[in-house]
């Protein structure tokens, strides 16, 4: 087969869609499939991690209309023999997919919502809860709901090389893509002299714009701080932690299928299902919205979770469950079958 992502990656949306559009085209790869990826990302970095994996890369003017941006892939699936178009875009409409259908190509829409009408052949939606949501559909739709169709990279499905710990040590931040408001900064200040010998590892992703910032102050304070600027291997840093403060979106799930308790603080609407769910499922523990969050609160659910050895066991064990790393397998199996 020939595969062709319809992706994107930017200061506004972070790098969470492409980034398991990558863990997908892993599995592609490995059975012989050709993979493509048309963005309007111009991130050299992102583009650099992109070739990592062995994929065609072509680009889409960042000022393409929603009628340009769908003909060009139209196009570019026509010149290049493409068998299945995948989106993964909150942009993309209904009318975008049914010309991709009536062109003639088989579709597959990653989503995290259930707010349009699919006319994809299949629509993936990975997340806790999503098979309690109502979708409208056409008939031929098939739908791979929650998080058995998790899709991890390659590098990250190593947890049995993580040991269980009875302190916490190593507290991982990690906010995903972007962060336009550098609330990372105010997690550290909040954070500052919560308990002895904790190491904070503070993941920044590649459109965070306070990189400087961040280096200057954890310069002039006296706590233990590693900055992480756009990790290579994300699983080194997971096998080292013991607790975590997340964004409520894809991370989540790689801190559950690590069995790393987590604290989460949603920085966009469409987190606040999944913080929640994860949250009455002793998953995850929901903190709130990033701007509902005061020092003392966080100060104190930290704590309580660091002093807790069953609870984070329990939480754990959760995780580790609802997440088992094999998502794109079944993904990618069920895609052969249909063609």
């Amino acid at each position: 087969m020939k595969i062709v992502f319809r992706v994107d990656a930017s200061k506004e949306i972070g790098i969470g869609h492409l980034m398991r559009c990558l863990a997908l085209s892993e599995e592609f790869r490995k059975r012989g499939h050709d993979c493509h990826f048309l963005s309007k990302t111009s991130n050299p970095d992102v583009i650099q991690r992109i070739k990592k994996y062995h994929v065609s890369f072509c680009s889409i003017l960042s000022t393409a209309t929603i009628q340009q941006d769908r003909d060009a892939l139209i196009s570019y699936a026509q010149d290049n023999e493409i068998d299945w178009v995948i989106t993964d875009h909150y942009t993309i409409d209904p009318s975008y997919v049914k010309e991709i259908k009536f062109q003639g190509f088989h579709v597959l829409s990653i989503d995290d919502t259930a707010q349009m009408h699919y006319y994809a052949d299949i629509v993936v939606n990975q997340n806790i809860g999503a098979e309690k949501l109502i979708f409208s559909v056409e008939p031929y739709t098939t739908l791979l709901l929650g998080p058995s169709y998790t899709m991890l990279r390659d590098e990250l499905r190593v947890r049995e090389k993580k040991k269980n710990h009875r302190t916490v040590k190593k507290l991982l931040i990690t906010l995903g893509g972007t962060d336009p408001d550098n609330f990372l900064l105010r997690i550290i200040q909040y954070l500052e002299g919560v308990a002895t010998n904790l190491k904070l590892i503070v993941v920044i992703g590649p459109f965070n714009p306070y990189l400087a910032a961040l280096q200057a102050y954890i310069e002039k304070t006296d706590a233990s701080i590693d900055l992480v600027q756009s990790p290579e291997n994300m699983a080194d840093l997971y096998i080292k932690s013991n607790l975590a403060i997340s964004a409520g979106g894809s991370s989540c799930y790689e801190l559950a299928y690590f069995g790393i308790p987590n604290l989460i603080i949603a920085v966009a609407d469409n987190q606040l299902a999944i913080a929640h769910e994860l949250d009455r499922q002793r998953i995850g523990i929901y903190l709130g919205k990033k701007n509902e969050i005061q020092q003392e609160y966080l100060r104190d659910k930290v704590k309580e979770l660091m002093e807790n050895q069953s609870l984070r066991k329990h939480m754990s064990k959760n995780g580790r469950m609802l997440v088992d790393g094999k998502g794109k397998e079944r993904i990618v199996d069920y895609m052969e079958r249909f063609d």
